[in-house]
């Protein structure tokens, strides 16, 4: 069985075959990524699905599953591909001023220049029936809304004015989206403005939608289409047709995905190098790290991966100015629609250089060559690595050396220094560009002593000098170049969901609730695992329950070996591997312990710090002190309220990590014994 992943790219839509049970990368294929085409980036996808098939020679019959990670959605806000939205908004007669004050958007910016179109009506909710709240989306079509969003005070609670509303729209053929889709936490103002911005792309992404389902039918591929989202979840493509918004960031989120699934860390950097830009983030605890999404100067209740972006890569242009170089970038050899040099092997020596706008109101101090013939090519930061001989053969970024020393040339002679010394201030003032991000994020994540992944087909040209410049040390992911399509591909079948929570009740609920959805999807409810955790960052009572099931196996075994987990887990709390003692392990956690003595004689301290690892690595709870205990009972539990910070209670295949008491029903079978952990989660 074969799972594709494809992923679309600012320069290249990249698809990949890998094996299902392996993970072998079977094959791959790239073609440039369609921005204009009718059907916007999605034509890229589907026409390097079809080349994959083709050149792999893989039969539609053995394709297990289609995962796609797209631009198409953040493509549509930046480039303007909106409709006007319509705000119904429902609330109580009561309160009716604070719901209108909450709900009434005055100007909602989706990028510089691009504003949203607007039209406003509200229904008190005791007056809020099939007739008027039709009547009243009829009133904003005929105003100019195409699409609508419906927000309810108190629909996180309760939901019922929304779906009717919802149900309506859909008799009218109205596209809408209702803000209890977007998140079940509370916060009206932003659920408005999430629903308003996703029901201005929704015509768009339903048409895409159906296009790329039919495209699949019609080569004969039965299996599903799922949607990588921003915060790592995977859904079915029809997702992308009623929440588009959740897909925005799932670049970056597929390539870290899949750079974690060969090489589990704890603590990372990783630094994306494309053609255009680089992409900066956080590992922590073995996991991406999340933040909710802004939209321009609009926070919004979607979460993705927290990514810092440099408007630098591997295809940046030189400039100069006055005999000097005076930056890198922001232009690159794509958006100037010309091919590096190293890789252009009709270029024939000796060359010219000259400068140049790349794009209507750019500076014209960007650095072109010509070559003998009066062909033209860009000399880009991949070329200066190729000219310095940085680049192993088998790197994705390796090119013709002495074509690009050649082109280097006549700018050395400008700038009255050898090829050398000008590639390497080339080099240098790129990696300039990304340090102080970097150090921003060592900062605020209080990494220490990170390791740096590098990703992307630019990673080679980079990773490293950026690694020496801060003296990290430097691992660079095989199949870089189109690691994030092996993210889409592998990344486990999973869904998050944010609840209000008010008793061990309601979690319940909430954990069985989302555990049914993933089952819907697909997965095998022997395998799926649950993390439960509080929401710091949100109001108090609520938690975020994280589905998962991984992809190679409906079996419950374990991806990482205990001897895996055990050096993660030394990492994790900063201890020898051989100080470390597994205390409990279950088909999805295992808990590991350690001692810890400081001082002696009646100075002597010691304390007992523990850490779980999952199946895949990740890091699900860590203590600087604690206890453990293991539990054979089915009967309730009473969880005491830990005295500060979060504690953590394994119950079989459930994680539960807790903030207050909770009371909670043990594993029902004596041989999977869940495990009580009480500690306090400092960070050591």
């Amino acid at each position: 069985m074969i799972r594709i992943g494809i992923d679309v790219g600012g320069t290249f839509t990249k698809a990949v075959a890998l094996h299902q049970a392996t993970g072998e990368l079977l094959a791959h294929v790239a073609v440039p990524t369609t921005h204009h085409a009718k059907h916007g980036v999605a034509a890229g996808a589907v026409e390097a699905l079809q080349t994959l098939i083709h050149h792999a020679g893989i039969p539609p019959e053995t394709i297990r599953v289609v995962t796609l990670s797209t631009t198409q959605a953040v493509n549509a806000l930046l480039e303007g591909d909106v409709v006007p939205v319509g705000i119904l908004a429902i609330g109580p007669r009561a309160e009716r001023r604070q719901t209108q004050q909450r709900t009434r958007l005055e100007q909602v910016e989706l990028a510089p220049g691009r504003t949203l179109t607007l039209h406003y009506a509200y229904l008190d909710r005791e007056a809020a029936n099939a007739d008027t709240v039709r009547a009243t989306l009829e009133t904003l079509h005929r105003s100019g809304a195409d699409a609508v969003a419906i927000s309810a005070a108190y629909a996180v609670e309760d939901p019922e004015p929304e779906r009717l509303a919802l149900a309506i729209a859909g008799e009218l053929g109205l596209p809408a989206t209702a803000g209890h889709q977007l998140t079940g936490l509370y916060g009206l103002e932003v659920r408005t403005v999430t629903a308003a911005i996703n029901a201005s792309i929704l015509p768009r992404m339903r048409e895409t939608t159906e296009w790329v389902r039919a495209a699949l039918r019609e080569a004969g591929i039965l299996a599903p289409a799922m949607i990588l989202t921003g915060d790592l979840s995977v859904a079915p493509i029809d997702q992308l047709a009623e929440l588009p918004v959740a897909s925005m960031l799932s670049g970056p989120a597929a390539s870290v995905a899949g750079a974690l699934r060969g090489h589990p860390t704890v603590d990372a950097l990783f630094v994306e190098v494309g053609g255009t830009s680089t992409n900066l983030g956080v590992i922590r605890d073995g996991r991406p790290t999340l933040r909710y999404v802004r939209i321009l100067h609009h926070p919004t209740c979607l979460r993705s991966v927290d990514v810092h972006v440099a408007g630098l890569g591997g295809g940046s242009l030189i400039r100069v100015k006055r005999g000097r170089i005076i930056g890198i970038g922001p232009r690159s050899a794509h958006i100037a629609g010309l091919p590096y040099v190293s890789f252009a092997s009709d270029l024939e020596p000796p060359f010219l250089i000259t400068t140049i706008a790349p794009q209507p109101g750019d500076t014209p101090d960007y650095v072109m060559v010509r070559d003998r013939n009066g062909r033209t090519a860009a000399l880009t930061v991949t070329d200066a690595a190729n000219a310095l001989a940085w680049l192993a053969p088998h790197d994705y970024a390796f090119g013709d050396r002495e074509r690009a020393r050649s082109a280097f040339q006549p700018l050395a002679d400008l700038l009255g220094r050898t090829v050398d010394e000008t590639a390497r201030e080339v080099l240098g003032r790129a990696v300039d560009t990304l340090v102080p991000l970097t150090r921003e994020l060592i900062q605020d994540y209080e990494l220490r002593e990170p390791q740096l992944i590098g990703l992307g087909g630019g990673a080679g040209v980079l990773a490293p000098a950026l690694a020496q410049r801060l003296q990290l040390p430097l691992m660079i992911a095989q199949h870089a170049e189109v690691m994030a399509s092996i993210g889409a591909a592998t990344t486990p079948l999973n869904l998050i969901e944010e609840v209000h929570i008010r008793s061990g009740s309601e979690l319940l609920t909430a954990i069985e609730r989302v555990e049914r959805r993933l089952v819907a999807l697909g997965a095998d409810r022997r395998s799926v695992q649950v993390v439960v955790e509080p929401i710091p960052e949100r109001q108090a009572s609520r938690i975020r329950a994280t589905a998962v099931q991984e992809p190679s196996t409906s079996s419950t075994e374990m991806r990482i070996s205990r001897a895996e987990a055990l050096e993660l887990a030394a990492q994790a709390l900063g201890v020898p591997p051989h100080d470390i003692e597994l205390q409990f392990e279950n088909a999805f956690y295992r808990v590991f312990t350690a001692v810890v003595r400081r001082g002696i004689g009646p100075f002597r301290r010691e304390r007992r710090p523990l850490v779980v690892v999952d199946s895949t690595g990740s890091i699900c709870f860590r203590a600087a002190d604690g206890w453990c205990r293991a539990v054979r009972s089915s009967a309730e539990l009473s969880l005491p309220a830990p005295t500060g910070g979060c504690a953590c209670a394994i119950l079989g295949s459930r994680c539960l990590l807790f903030d207050r008491a909770l009371t909670v029903q043990a594993p029902a079978d004596a041989d999977e014994p869940g495990c009580l952990l009480i500690g306090h989660p400092v960070r050591l």
